[in-house]
């Protein structure tokens, strides 16, 4: 999104504001339903509504599709990382082009360490990363913000001297059509999709999940400006580089030494957290519902180990497809078609599958064997050159067409076809009985809701907090102790180790104040039975 930024403007703005709306919409219906159904994974709910070999089939398209948009992830933050770093010439680690670090080396020494600390640390060690990334990126940004402006001679001459339309909402590329499209597919994406479903099904109750999904919405519809601001500064100060490098060249333009490098950490850290998370969903799934499934009496110490021997195997495999991510286009046009034509579809018939009780398996083979053969019938067959493109005069105009505007046939076959298909079949069953599938789905939530009602909240454990705290408080003190050597930018030095030292300050502070509430609550209880 840097790199749009940096290319149109606000479009990329519009592009992830759509997102946070679209989440309004799965806040309202669907993300307190996932959890009001007391499923422990999104394949179990695909299982008991639709059937195992349904569960086979997504987790063989999310494991490609999944691993498609992890490689494109490493790759990208590989290509901020490499421009920080110039070698000697002849270096073993060097792109001989450039002088830099190699971006292959830098996919692999990222790609590797991300992979063990999955295998080893499992979810918890997931959202510790999360965590951290997001409050560390969240300070960088407060500060880069402002620094940026003042690099161009503040607010007023930047929009001077941005260039013509560079603050249209849309473009030709990404069109008001294209963000309606978006919009949807995101709303499909966002309700159905594994990793964010497992978010849902993760909290205490309903209410908890759709309080996931209305942080998520207006995150992303404050955020994106200050986010993307700084990227889009970096066209006024250099029109010339690689968009995909805007973010850390502005960053390397205006922080101070040693800020810098945590912004590149914070900024490896939240792609490896979002590397990291996809491993951890798809090795729980193919552990639980497929291994499992040939292994019912596997210990739980065989399970954990199966599912770490998955998580390296899977890991090695997106590293390798990383490092050909250039000869795919590039991470913009990857991520772009990866999301609207690959992962969408697989969405839309698990949201329906939660609402309807017509339909059934039949009808998600259907509707992602469709979509996806006319996916590869527009990519191939009407690409420059395929086999359609010259053969008769009207194949030239939809070639041309389908050259022109990518991003907006992609978002077409990828949203509109899946859910004109379940319209159909949703229609044409009307009078037909319900699903046997809704059936023993109705009975599995009956089911998980009396056990829920017998069984006890685990304690949490208190390792992870404190390893977020200390986090922070090395962080800072390193930070302090950069101001000492930095004496042109210490007042910046000094106030973002401040700023660090006080994030488990107020953390501890919150903590206690949440435990003397609910003894404070404990006691009264008891004083009203007493009474």
């Amino acid at each position: 999104m840097g790199g749009i930024a940096y290319r149109l403007g606000l479009v990329a703005i519009s592009i992830l504001t759509t997102i946070g709306l679209s989440l309004i919409l799965v806040g309202i219906f669907v993300a307190g339903k996932w959890r009001e159904i007391g499923i422990k994974s999104p394949a179990e709910f695909l299982g008991v509504r639709f059937g195992q070999t349904t569960v086979k089939l997504y987790t063989l398209l999310g494991i490609v599709g999944r691993g498609v948009s992890i490689s494109v992830a490493l790759y990208a933050v590989s290509i901020l990382l490499v421009a920080l770093i110039p070698l000697p010439a002849g270096h073993l680690l060097a792109d001989p082009t450039t002088g830099n670090l190699s971006v292959a080396w830098a996919v692999l020494i990222i790609g590797v360490i991300t992979v063990v600390y999955t295998a080893v640390g499992g979810l918890w060690a997931v959202l510790m990363t999360d965590l951290v990334q997001f409050i560390l990126l969240v300070l960088m940004v407060v500060i880069l913000v402002p620094l940026s402006f003042n690099s161009v001679g503040g607010v007023g001459a930047f929009i001077e001297q941005a260039p013509r339309n560079f603050f249209r909402p849309v473009s030709g590329e990404y069109s008001f059509i294209w963000l309606i499209l978006w919009f949807f597919l995101w709303f499909f994406q966002v309700s159905g999709d594994w990793p964010f479903v497992q978010r849902y099904i993760s909290v205490p109750t309903a209410k908890d999940a759709k309080k996931v999904a209305f942080l998520m919405a207006a995150l992303y519809i404050i955020s994106p400006l200050i986010w993307l601001i700084p990227s889009m500064i970096y066209r006024v100060i250099n029109p010339d580089v690689n968009p995909e490098q805007a973010y850390i060249l502005i960053s390397q333009h205006v922080l101070p030494a040693g800020m810098l490098g945590l912004m590149m950490a914070a900024m490896i850290s939240a792609t490896m957290s979002m590397v990291s998370s996809m491993p951890n969903v798809f090795a729980g799934v193919f552990t639980n519902d497929i291994y499992r499934s040939y292994r019912p009496h596997s210990s739980e110490e065989k399970l954990m180990r199966v599912g770490r021997i998955f998580t390296a195997v899977y890991g090695a495999l997106v590293i390798g497809l990383a490092l050909i991510i250039p000869k795919l286009g590039g991470a913009e046009r990857v991520v772009v078609t990866l999301m609207t034509l690959v992962m969408g579809p697989m969405a839309v018939p698990s949201v329906w599958g939660l609402f309807s009780r017509r339909i059934t398996q039949k009808a998600v083979w259907l509707s992602l064997g469709i979509t996806y053969a006319l996916g590869i019938f527009a990519k191939v067959g009407f690409a420059n050159q395929g086999f359609f493109a010259g053969s008769w005069d009207a194949g030239v105009v939809i070639s041309a067409y389908v050259e022109r505007n990518p991003e907006l046939v992609d978002a077409f076959i990828g949203l509109v076809i899946p859910v004109v298909i379940l319209t159909i079949m949703e229609i044409t069953t009307r009078k037909r009985e319900e699903d046997p599938g809704w059936r023993r789905f109705l009975n599995a939530i009956k089911k998980t809701k009396n056990e829920e009602n017998k069984s006890a909240i685990p304690a949490t454990s208190k390792l992870p907090q404190q390893i977020v705290n200390w986090s922070f408080v090395i962080l800072g003190i390193a930070v302090g102790g950069l101001a000492i050597t930095n004496k042109m930018q210490r007042k910046i030095l000094v106030l973002f180790s401040i700023l660090l030292l006080l994030i488990p300050i107020f953390m501890l502070l919150y903590k206690y104040l949440i435990n003397k509430t609910k003894k404070t609550n404990i006691v009264e209880t008891n004083l009203r039975k007493g009474l």
